[in-house]
């Protein structure tokens, strides 16, 4: 049984639970014509934040308006219900923080720049959708219509939510997409169709690459047999990626891997096929 300590707004309530103490609950209506002291219907209740294991988000939300809590909560229920990812708790934080100082920001006339909004959009679709349907939503609570590079941000933080990164992971990945599929289309690619399938197929496995890339966690078991196939078969699929392998140890330190590089070869191939 929890009882209200503190309405926030029709949907955004502090409670009280014998178990676990002072605690935040986010649920459609649950705090529409309620005062302290009333015993929450439990079957309205979306997400429930212990104070105690929360106190960092716990003390923003008294700070902000509440609707940037039930605006993350609704942008995190989408995600999980629509396109199957995994934010965790922490991760709210992040976000609400981040939109309430963008919109902020915004009302006062400031804007960022976001050097990899076209990469989300293109790369990380779902996610780029989300970051839609939260600039929907900031309209509709706030008054203040975010810019594509905003709608970037958003993304950026589900793409960090999704692999559990920060920020500056997330933007060493972008940086590694980009340095290998610019390398990629200049050096081998000149003329690729890019919405063919095979292309899709390329960019998709680049994506991962990278991820594993930056997490240094990229295969490193060796098929002997696919190495000798594709380095007597496709002399110039192999150069490309041993020239980008070059490159990303100039920026970053690290070589690809002949595991990694093998899949990149045949990906190659398969666009010329």
């Amino acid at each position: 049984m929890i009882k209200i300590e503190q309405p926030f707004n029709n949907n955004v309530v502090m409670g009280w639970d014998r178990k676990h103490g002072e605690v935040v609950i986010v649920g459609k209506g649950i705090g529409f014509h309620a005062k302290k002291g009333d015993i929450i219907d439990e079957s309205k209740i979306q997400k429930i934040f212990v104070a105690n294991e929360n106190e960092k988000l716990v003390d923003l939300i008294r700070q902000i308006s509440p609707e940037y809590l039930e605006l993350v909560e609704d942008i995190f229920y989408k995600a999980r219900t629509e396109y199957n990812f995994s934010p965790e708790e922490q991760n709210t934080l992040a976000l609400m923080d981040h939109i309430q100082f963008a919109v902020k920001r915004l009302k006062e006339g400031i804007q960022l720049d976001n050097p990899f909004t076209t990469e989300v959009r293109q790369f990380y679709q779902n996610e780029w959708k989300l970051g839609l349907y939260a600039r929907e939503r900031i309209k509709e609570l706030f008054h203040v219509v975010i810019p594509d590079e905003e709608v970037g941000y958003i993304a950026m933080h589900l793409i960090a939510s999704e692999f559990q990164q920060d920020r500056r992971m997330v933007n060493k990945v972008f940086q590694v997409i980009d340095i290998a599929l610019d390398y990629i289309k200049k050096e081998y690619l000149t003329d690729v169709d890019e919405n063919s399938l095979s292309y899709t197929r390329l960019v998709t496995h680049v994506k991962y690459f990278a991820q594993r890339y930056v997490e240094d966690k990229e295969s490193t078991k060796e098929d002997e047999l696919m190495k000798k196939t594709v380095r007597e078969v496709f002399h110039e699929e192999v150069d490309c990626i041993e020239r980008l392998s070059d490159l990303l140890y100039d920026k970053f330190g690290r070589h690809i891997t002949n595991s990694e590089g093998n899949y990149l070869v045949l990906h190659l191939r398969n666009c010329k096929e």
